[in-house]
């Protein structure tokens, strides 16, 4: 199975927070159980921009480290195209992930955004966030985290 892996989870990998253990954990399964982890090239855009706006909280070395786990798919023509036709009011780079997560046919997408997770159940994906009492939450703007 293909499991699409968004930027509001892989920081949580960068960044301690309440769900990163378990998102870890939950990770390893699927890699051990087989499933392919999967993102667009736009997340090495994200966390390295991240990692430029926020040094004290995020090093290079270490987005590098947490992209080499991920099979890294490039962004086609089409899945901007598909990009603002998803359902949901997303934000740019949500439904460029969306689109891509659709092309591959992803069956999962672990993510920490309510209307990510919304928008991918919408268009058929499963959507998880390991950690959470509930499937998925409100994506908040920690400093960590502000402009992705």
């Amino acid at each position: 199975m293909i499991v699409y892996v968004d930027t509001s989870a892989v920081m949580k990998l960068l960044v301690e927070e309440g769900e990163s253990a378990e998102l870890a954990d939950y990770l390893e399964k699927c890699r051990d159980s087989g499933d392919a982890l999967v993102a667009s090239f736009l997340l090495h855009t994200e966390l390295h921009c991240a990692a430029n706006r926020r040094p004290e909280y995020i090093e290079h070395e270490t987005v590098s480290d947490a992209l080499s786990v991920l099979g890294l798919i490039d962004i086609e023509n089409a899945d901007l195209i598909t990009a603002p036709l998803l359902p949901g009011r997303l934000r740019s780079a949500d439904a460029i992930h969306l689109a891509t997560a659709l092309r591959v046919n992803a069956r999962a997408i672990v993510a920490y955004d309510t209307e990510l997770c919304a928008a991918a159940r919408a268009a058929g994906i499963d959507a998880s966030s390991p950690g959470l009492g509930k499937p998925c939450r409100q994506t908040t703007n920690r400093p960590h985290n502000v402009g992705l």
